[in-house]
């Protein structure tokens, strides 16, 4: 007669999993930042513009690596601490906020596309707005995880 083992995940387990969240969290952090910085090298080497017209702020504004580490690395850091916490009371509003965050990033594509001075800085930005998107979902899979259900 074959034996079935259902195994229920005790707190022990959840709390584990817990604890691997925020190395897990900065691991993904740190990745996309580099990635970001080795687009912002390309963009450079390809003689990008550089350049963006933000909708708040100075027009002619110059992107520079600190920019872009920190606008990738905080935001990051940010959202991970949020579905951390959304994660300790309840797993459908992890998936929320995981799908609202994705969708804050879509919708910012255009406007780096049409804030950028030329083509290959829009393509650029819009590419370093993709990975910062693709890493918050993985992120928040991860949170989702430990997620209280």
């Amino acid at each position: 007669m074959p034996v079935s083992i259902v195994r229920a995940h005790t707190s022990s387990d959840l709390g584990r999993r817990a604890a691997r969240f925020a190395p897990v969290a900065a691991v993904c952090i740190v990745v996309a930042t580099v990635a970001n910085l080795g687009l912002y090298a390309i963009g450079k080497a390809a003689d990008a513009a550089l350049r963006i017209d933000p909708g708040a702020g100075e027009p002619n504004h110059v992107i520079v690596p600190g920019d872009v580490a920190w606008k990738t690395a905080v935001p990051l850091a940010l959202g991970a601490l949020m579905l951390a916490l959304i994660a300790r009371r309840s797993r459908r509003w992890t998936m929320i906020a995981i799908v609202a965050g994705v969708a804050g990033v879509i919708i910012t594509i255009p406007f780096v596309l049409t804030g950028a001075h030329d083509l290959t800085t829009g393509l650029l930005l819009a590419g370093m707005h993709t990975i910062g998107g693709l890493t918050y979902a993985v992120i928040g899979m991860r949170a989702r995880l430990n997620a209280k259900a």
